[in-house]
């Protein structure tokens, strides 16, 4: 075993002992640095003449145990001392100040010790270095020896504030990072050094890299806006390099996650648009201390939307779902919720399905419901494409059912949980969704005395079927990465801030209205695709890079998919109390005149013919028909296959897909 293996063992060793052991060799410690110093004092004080004889010894053994004593009250020994801090050093000074003073005037008063006052002067500096000086020592040498070793990462910490300096304080103990510096936009610390670590400008980075001064860069600006986070993140993005980021600011508050616990870079940054707050009046209006029915509870929205009831002050919330592991994780994530902030809600998971109109209003009325939020639906387009009348059935008359229900059991509210495919369909589930709208539209003019509204929003990040988790999924597992279309864009929003935003339309509205949310400007899925392989460290491989290490492949348009998706049908948005949620005027069907088509509907679902389910959904439907699938799939496998984006035979392949839903 040669050195650095022995002092790897022996402070492993050191760290392993329990804490009475380890405390008991502190005060040792201690001790010895104290009477050591005690007999530097009388030495100096007496000219160098200095001995260890009566009365001296009583005195400084009465000193050293005050003074331990002393330490010990203000917590000096409660330090682990491989974490040792200015804060510590500070109670050590403290404690050991106070301890000369009182044996300063001990031996005064006693006249044991001539000069005693005069020890006060040095006395504490002498001690001080001592006591400091082995703890200092101590904390270097209990620092994990691999850490001094090239088989940890080199890191820089982007931000030399507060965040960083703590950061890179917390590291120090980490076994697989290692700081090497910071980098900072401020001009105030460029050049400088922070915690004898050199301070960098970002412009150094690209030099830096090869150079192999670091491997990953650490983001430590938690209280940065989302927008200037997507600025750095977009300089970084250039280097290829892997980015971590420390837990937000609001974690670490609440304590849920350490300051050293990083993570991956999380797709809210690379949106770049920061949430507003919710109004807390329009959050709680139908929620506090009412009866609350989620439909869809365990989906990601249907989710969320239970979160926030409970957040929110609801006094009893009715978990409604088709999925029995679904509802089973919701209702256990949420009583655990319930117990952990103290708050009285009961909660009540029901199994079942919105195509049962008896059960729906037994529930209803059993648990005397106040607000209803429907976001059951069947949602992923391909797989509605392939099972048309189940898809119809569920999402337009389950909502048929449930808004039957909400009227005959005189419910107050109601806010259907829309989606950005409705508008101008491609899609069977968007036409689908376009009827679960109309119906809402018609039913509030027939019944004023129910509050019905209707929220439409696009993508949420995280969801179920959401590009995010598969393109991270694929990245590491070495690409490549799918994408369906070069130009295909859409709009992203985060799962809180969309069901915030859809309680608060729902709160506005009351006599049919959709409310549309603002979405920000919408995302080009192969920038996000690529954003996401350089924030992991990777090169993406191209034409212009045959040697990166994952590519993007374009799989081309799935059956029903659009290039672009759209919010709003009327065009003619008004602002609401929100700066967030606008009011979407739109032409309205008569329920006599919808009702007709409903019939005819469920007629086509009761006999299983998906040609006359596709017949009445175009007659519904404005922009929608059976043939605007098939021609939107030809065009595009045309496009991709002329810009040499797919193959022949995947161009084929795709209006095949296309096309087979009709057989």
């Amino acid at each position: 075993m040669n050195a650095k293996d022995m002092l790897r063992f022996v402070s492993e060793r050191l760290i392993a002992l329990p804490r009475v052991a380890k405390i008991s060799i502190a005060i040792f410690a201690d001790a010895c640095a104290l009477c050591v110093a005690s007999v530097l004092v009388g030495w100096v004080l007496s000219s160098k003449n200095f001995t260890l004889a009566w009365p001296h010894t009583p005195l400084i053994a009465a000193f050293v145990t005050l003074t331990i004593l002393f330490l010990w009250l203000f917590g000096c020994y409660a330090t682990v001392v491989r974490f040792i801090s200015v804060h510590s050093m500070v109670r050590v000074s403290q404690g050991t100040v106070l301890a000369w003073l009182t044996i300063g005037a001990m031996g005064t008063a006693l006249g044991v010790w001539p000069g005693a006052w005069r020890s006060v002067i040095i006395g504490p500096l002498t001690s001080l270095s001592l006591l400091t000086g082995w703890r200092l020592a101590a904390a270097q040498f209990l620092q994990p020896q691999n850490a001094k070793t090239g088989s940890v990462g080199q890191v820089l910490i982007y931000g030399a504030g507060e965040a960083g300096r703590q950061l890179a304080a917390a590291l120090k103990s980490n076994r697989h990072y290692r700081p090497v510096g910071f980098v900072d936009d401020c001009r105030d610390f460029q050049g400088r050094q922070v915690q004898g670590l050199p301070v960098y400008m970002p412009d150094a980075l690209p030099d830096l890299k090869k150079a192999g001064t670091f491997e990953r860069i650490l983001l430590a600006v938690p209280t940065a806006s989302r927008k200037r986070r997507r600025e750095i993140l977009e300089n970084l993005e250039q280097l290829a390099i892997s980015v971590l980021v420390m837990p937000p600011l609001e974690e670490l508050v609440r304590g849920d996650k350490q300051i050293d616990e990083l993570q991956e870079v999380q797709i809210e940054d690379l949106l770049g648009r920061d949430a507003v707050a919710p109004v807390e009046a329009l959050m709680a209006c139908y929620l506090r201390q009412c009866n609350v029915l989620v439909t869809g509870a365990g989906g990601s929205i249907g989710s969320e939307l239970c979160r926030q009831a409970i957040k929110h002050g609801a006094k009893k919330l009715v978990l409604f779902d088709l999925s029995e592991f679904a509802l089973y994780t919701i209702d256990r994530e949420l009583r655990a919720l319930v117990r952990v902030d103290n708050r009285e809600c009961e909660i009540v998971p029901v199994l079942g399905s919105v195509v049962d109109r008896g059960q729906m209003l037994r529930i209803l009325l059993n648990h005397q419901i106040e607000t209803v939020y429907h976001a059951a639906a069947y949602k992923h387009v391909p797989l509605v494409e392939q099972n048309i009348v189940v898809a119809v059935q569920n999402n337009a008359l389950g909502t048929l059912n449930v808004v039957h229900a909400v009227v005959d059991a005189n419910v107050r509210n109601f806010v259907l949980i829309s989606s950005d495919k409705a508008v101008r369909p491609t899609s069977v589930m968007g036409a689908s969704k376009r009827v679960c709208e109309l119906i809402v539209q018609a039913l509030a003019i027939e019944h004023p005395q129910v509050r019905m509204s209707m929220v439409r929003f696009g993508n949420v990040l995280a969801s179920s079927g959401s590009v995010v988790p598969l393109f991270k999924e694929q990245i590491a597992k070495g690409g490549p990465v799918t994408v369906t279309h070069p130009d295909v864009t859409r709009y992203f929003m985060t799962i809180p801030e969309a069901a915030q935003l859809a309680m608060q339309a729902g709160a506005m509205g009351g006599a049919g209205e959709v409310f549309v949310l603002d979405m920000g400007e919408p995302v080009r899925i192969a920038d996000l695709a690529e954003r996401m392989i350089h924030l992991s460290g990777l090169d993406l491989r191209s034409e212009g890079n045959p040697n990166g290490d994952i590519a993007i492949k374009y799989t081309g348009l799935r059956p029903g998919e659009k290039l672009f998706e759209e919010l709003m049908i009327g065009g003619n948005r008004e602002p609401t109390q929100h700066p967030r949620i606008f009011l979407d005027n739109e032409k309205i069907l008569r329920w006599s005149a919808l009702n007709l088509s409903i019939k005819r509907l469920e007629r086509a679902i009761e006999t299983g013919s998906v040609n006359e389910v596709l017949a009445v959904l175009r007659n519904l439907v404005d922009g929608f028909g059976e043939d605007s699938i098939f021609v939107s799939a030809i065009s595009d496998a045309k496009d991709l296959l002329l810009g040499g984006v797919v193959t022949a035979k995947e161009a084929q392949g795709q209006i095949l897909a296309a096309s087979s839903m009709h057989i």
